[in-house]
């Protein structure tokens, strides 16, 4: 692995997600039309009482995410989630502010804030970075209600639309929204509330995506942490569990890689991802592929073949 690592192809994948969240809606492959009271998929307006397109449309909302689960796992935590790549820029931002080990969220005993950092100034850049942050994100909603002209109108500032008192109030929930969420609330979403981390401990099976750490090399890591302290979760990579607070991010991949090329060591780092049983028990690509789809790939594919028949046989 270069010494740029997993961080930089994680930045882009994230990135790259927020502009899908946006291109999504914008470019009619999913979106509510409130004026026909329908849905607008692959440029296609459905009704809601077309049930075939309804119910493949259900079909595919319901098992991705667990079609996810079982292959990707934690991943998507950690590389595409939203709410994740806002929280972990908050926390970033509030490192750089106020303090390296600074926390000013709710999963927190009380503002833990350097003393040296505890100035007027870095709180207003601060929350004024936040606001802004939140202001931006608080468009992306209403690309799923509205056309984009709509939308653009909105942002610049043009003529009121028919839905102009509906999108402002709906763009100062999603707003306000977005602020709560990025100043205050954090990862306490993805820990406590999220629907993806309970069905995570519901599906998630051996084969999934996950860290494994070389203990038989743990002698080259006894006085070492520097794996620990780049984890943005702040847990323990060398003893990662089956169900915890990973979000498969890279960082303590690239950290004992790092290391260990500032060494010149010839060995690789004590980390890395891998797919199937952390047991060690050998199995054939087949197998892993088969034990990670399961059945809810099957309805997944069957959901989409559904949806794309119904799509093109509509009236």
């Amino acid at each position: 692995m270069n010494s740029q690592g997993y961080r930089w192809k994680r930045r882009a994948v994230q990135v790259a997600t927020l502009f899908m969240l946006v291109l999504i809606p914008a470019l009619g492959i999913f979106r509510i039309d409130l004026a026909a009271g329908s849905l607008v998929i692959v440029d296609h307006p459905v009704s809601l009482r077309d049930f075939p397109v309804v119910a493949g449309l259900a079909i595919v909302l319901a098992t991705a995410p667990l079609l996810m689960i079982s292959t990707i796992g934690t991943l998507w935590c950690g590389w595409a989630c939203p709410q994740n790549t806002v929280s972990e820029w908050a926390n970033n931002l509030t490192h750089r502010l106020l303090g390296p080990r600074a926390n000013v969220n709710v999963e927190s005993a009380g503002l833990q804030v350097a003393p040296s950092k505890n100035r007027t100034r870095n709180w207003l850049v601060l929350g004024l970075n936040l606001l802004l942050a939140s202001l931006m994100l608080g468009i992306i909603p209403l690309f799923y209600f509205f056309p984009p002209d709509v939308v653009w109108s909105l942002v610049s500032f043009g003529e009121n639309s028919q839905f102009s008192h509906f999108m402002y109030r709906l763009y100062l929930v999603s707003a306000a929204a977005a602020f709560v969420s990025i100043a205050l609330i954090r990862n306490f979403v993805c820990n406590y509330v999220c629907l993806y981390r309970f069905g995570l401990l519901l599906f998630k099976n051996e084969d999934t995506l996950h860290v494994t750490y070389d203990a038989s090399r743990s002698n080259e890591c006894a006085k070492c942490n520097y794996c620990r302290v780049s984890c943005i979760t702040t847990i323990d990579p060398t003893s990662i569990k089956r169900f915890d607070r990973c979000v498969n991010c890279g960082e303590c991949i690239d950290a004992c890689t790092r290391l260990h090329a500032k060494n010149q060591q010839a060995t690789p780092g004590l980390l890395q991802f891998e797919s199937g049983p952390r047991d060690g028990e050998p199995r054939s690509m087949l197998e892993r592929v088969l034990a990670m789809v399961g059945w809810h790939g099957v309805v997944f594919l069957a959901g989409c073949a559904i949806l794309a028949f119904a799509l093109a046989h509509q009236s």
